[in-house]
């Protein structure tokens, strides 16, 4: 069998870091903050805790964690100066004053991902990029598993790598979704492979500009020798330009022309990593929706047999529907289908999520907190690329003002709400059957949600509690046509 088991690739870390009563300050008692203490404590490092936020979740995890020294409320210097070690959660900017402090005084600053990877025994996985990480990323651990390699799903997908990390043996394979955040505070940080998806527009509201975000995500790569594999995105500038700075091995993915790696031809995948390219399924055989998604299955399938070139992708690639919240069926009332992309954060999401729909069929759900900042505002005039395939644009959140001013003199109709619900019951009044009620926002949840899940739940409880009405019989009260052009670009429907 010829490929790279997991047991030839060695153990990242062969002399472990000993926490025994080092000072470490955890700085956020976020998910991976939470789980970086637990694991110190297991270390018998003096854990220390500093938390902006004083809430009731807060105090609630203190209690759990028993003794451990803390300030809440507030980051002060004189707190987390008193350190031997720093570790950041993604959340928490490294810009604020303490943190500068503390860099100054050269107190090692890391984030939870460097803490878990600094005692990893087994290789690491790791998929960045804009849009398509997670499932990229799931895939891939499927892949993994359905081919006996045990694989840990880890990482920004929701399971902190820290959780797990003294479980995990040399024998397997993390699989770890990275984001931008995370890669900010790296430091040794080496993925045996690591993948990158795609650059688009994001986060903009913390980074200076689109530069500065391309740099965090670059970083994926920066300590990758020359026996490491990188997977990027052919079909992405943004990813292309790094060719002259990556020091690993390089596969390309496309779903456009034929690469070194993976692609598309007579309607089927293809992985070539240097040995005979290797038809992997055909497109029929593909249970995910959208074209982004071929690729996103050609990026894990390239990781895939770069551990092994006999293993199988069709099992997944026929069962894989995807995620929750991603392009997710809720209901059909009437001929009227209603689809929850809540994930879609970003413009370029949105837009790949339209590519699959017909056109002047979709009832366009969007909205929530902008992403940019003054100096790179976020192009929301983007969705005019998309446009044709919109019946009626409905803005929720913070950004609704933006996203209606960035459409200028476009003729779509438009309607503000205030709430989710509010949403949904005016799209079903003007839809009619063929017509798609999608929830693609193009902005974060944190201005009405505290988090995309909660936003796409509370969507998918207000289109199922409507799908109750609808069998008691509840009349829906619908517009006309008519009624409808008479209220182009106006709120009084």
């Amino acid at each position: 069998m010829s490929g790279v088991s997991p047991l030839e690739w060695g153990v990242p870390n062969k002399g472990k870091m000993n926490f025994t009563n080092k000072r470490v300050t955890i700085i956020g008692l976020s998910g991976s903050g939470f789980s970086a203490v637990k694991l110190l404590k297991k270390l018998n490092a003096k854990v220390r805790i500093s938390e902006l936020r004083d809430e009731e979740d807060v105090r609630t995890k203190l209690k759990e964690l028993g003794e451990v020294e803390f300030e809440i409320g507030t980051n002060t210097s004189e707190f987390i100066e008193k350190s031997n070690l720093i570790v950041v959660s993604p959340g928490v900017p490294l810009d604020i004053e303490p943190l500068r402090n503390a860099a100054r005084k050269g107190i090692p600053i890391i984030g939870e991902l460097e803490l878990g990877y600094m005692l990893s025994a087994a290789p690491i996985i790791a998929v960045t990029g804009t849009n398509g990480k997670s499932t990229t990323a799931s895939l891939l651990h499927k892949m993994l598993e359905i081919n006996k390699v045990k694989s840990y799903l880890l990482g920004n997908i929701g399971r902190p790598i820290c959780e797990d990390i003294l479980d995990i043996t040399s024998d397997s394979v993390i699989t770890l979704e990275v984001s931008s955040f995370q890669l900010e505070t790296i430091k040794r940080f080496r993925p045996k492979i690591a993948i990158l998806l795609n650059i688009t527009q994001n986060h903009l509201d913390r980074y200076r500009d689109m530069e500065q975000y391309k740099k965090a995500k670059f970083r994926i790569f920066e300590n990758q020798k020359d026996n490491d594999y990188a997977i990027l995105n052919y079909d992405d500038p943004a990813t292309r330009e790094l060719l002259r700075r990556i020091k690993s091995k390089i596969f390309y993915f496309s779903v456009k022309q034929k690469v070194k790696g993976g692609y598309i031809e007579d309607n089927r995948l293809f992985i070539d990593i240097g040995r005979a390219p290797q038809a992997i399924c055909h497109k029929g055989d593909v249970s995910l929706i959208g074209t982004h998604n071929l690729g996103n299955i050609l990026a894990a399938a390239i990781a895939l047999k770069l551990i092994n070139d006999e293993t199988d992708v069709l099992p997944v690639v026929k069962s894989f529907i995807g995620l929750r919240h991603r392009l997710e069926p809720v209901a059909e009332i009437e001929g009227v289908k209603f689809v929850d992309d809540s994930k879609s954060t970003t413009v370029d999401s949105t837009l790949r999520a339209l590519e699959i729909f017909s056109e002047d069929n979709v009832i366009l759900i969007a909205g929530g907190k902008d992403k940019g900042n003054d100096n790179s505002p976020i192009d929301y005039s983007l969705i005019k690329s998309q446009i044709n395939k919109l019946k009626y644009l409905i803005l929720i959140g913070e950004a609704r003002k933006k996203i209606r001013g960035a459409l200028g003199d476009s003729e779509l109709p438009i309607k503000e709400t205030s709430t989710i619900e509010e949403a949904v019951l005016f799209a079903r009044r003007i839809a009619k059957e063929g017509d798609t009620v999608l929830l693609s926002p193009m902005c974060s949840s944190f201005d009405m949600f505290k988090d995309y899940k909660e936003r796409g739940e509370v969507f998918r409880s207000a289109v199922l509690d409507m799908l109750s009405g609808t069998k008691n019989h509840e009349p829906i009260r619908r517009l006309s046509n008519y009624q409808i052009s008479k209220c182009k670009n106006q709120n009084d429907i």
